[in-house]
């Protein structure tokens, strides 16, 4: 749990640092790849350079919250600059993304409902690609690699005209 937390922590000072997190109209959105150390933290073994800590649907959602909480905290991520967050991890074994779209209360305490089950769902429907919705939450969806640009992209298209 301790090596989690760390590793969270350093790949969302690593993301903040070089910018990595793309705001779009409706979402942000950042990629966590294997390749990246700065997104991973040190790696201890050569293991852990073919496999991704966040390529776990709850790690990545620790994450998203914790990069959610840190921006709301600061003050740059609310009022009108509030926006849902997806952060796609790789998964090199299999050649796919996990996604996860979180939406976060802009006051501590409050509920949203996350539509990114929905939009995530539309999303896919719309393009021919390969996909998995395993978890059992719904804001989470695995991609191939060579569809995941092109899913969110079709993604920003479905918010757009919703």
């Amino acid at each position: 749990a301790l090596s989690l937390q760390k590793r969270t922590h350093a790949a969302a000072v690593g993301l903040v640092e070089r910018k990595a997190i793309v705001h779009l109209r409706h979402f942000r959105y950042a990629f966590l790849n294997c390749t990246n150390q700065n997104a991973l933290g040190p790696t201890e073994t050569e293991q852990d350079k073919v496999k991704n800590v966040f390529a776990k649907p709850l790690a990545l959602t620790k994450l998203a919250h914790f990069l959610m909480d840190m921006h709301r905290e600061n003050g740059k991520w609310s009022g009108q600059k509030a926006r849902p967050l997806v952060l796609l991890a790789e998964k090199p074994a299999s050649q796919t993304y996990l996604v996860v779209g979180y939406e976060y209360p802009e006051l501590s305490g409050s509920f949203v409902r996350n539509r990114f089950g929905q939009h995530f769902q539309m999303a896919a429907s719309t393009m021919h690609g390969t996909f998995h919705f395993d978890s059992f939450d719904s804001n989470v969806i695995e991609v191939d690699g060579k569809d995941v640009q092109r899913f969110i992209e079709q993604l920003h298209y479905m918010m757009d005209s919703t």
